[in-house]
């Protein structure tokens, strides 16, 4: 009876610590997220930049190269009629909104990704640097952001799991 007794409060301590775990994970997937975005974005540019083509064009070449999320954008954006109808200012906001309603970003992360649909296809060229310049900027702001928190609370999320597992485990004892 006493070995049951200790193998449950174990089971306590140990499903306390992977609740810990996983919410120390979705501080790292959050960063994870937002460098992706970056990524994407500076490839995007520089395609603008050097190749001078039309978006459809553009957003066809990019979603070949990588198979991450935010590349998933543009090939959302390209297979809806978006982009042949020159409507990527009403589509953007809500492919963002689909594609990261799970995921552990903030407001303001949603916000700043969203801020790509306001100009994209809308502005010149000058226009268009000047304001990709002002999104990785910022992008690389939330980036930073996410590394303090990440290396700040992930260790204490970790650690607060197993603690408050131990002790609910001694109080059950």
């Amino acid at each position: 009876m006493k070995m049951l007794k200790i193998a449950g409060l174990m089971g306590i301590v140990i499903a306390s610590g992977l609740i810990g775990m996983m919410k120390a994970a979705e501080l790292k997937r959050r960063k994870e997220l937002l460098e992706d975005f970056l990524k994407m974005v500076i490839e995007l540019k520089g395609q603008i930049n050097y190749f001078r083509e039309p978006l459809p064009r553009i957003f066809s070449r990019l979603k070949k190269n990588s198979r991450t999320k935010a590349f998933d954008l543009l090939r959302e954006l390209e297979d809806g009629e978006a982009v042949r109808t020159g409507e990527i200012t009403e589509a953007w906001p809500v492919i963002i909104r689909q594609s990261y309603e799970k995921e552990p970003l903030t407001g303001d992360d949603i916000k700043i990704m969203k801020y790509l649909g306001e100009f994209i296809g809308q502005t010149d060229f000058e226009n268009h640097l000047y304001h990709f310049s002002y999104l990785e900027e910022k992008l690389k702001d939330q980036i930073k952001d996410s590394t303090q928190i990440s290396e700040k609370k992930g260790p204490m999320y970790r650690k607060l799991g197993f603690f408050l597992g131990g002790m609910i485990a001694i109080i059950l004892f």
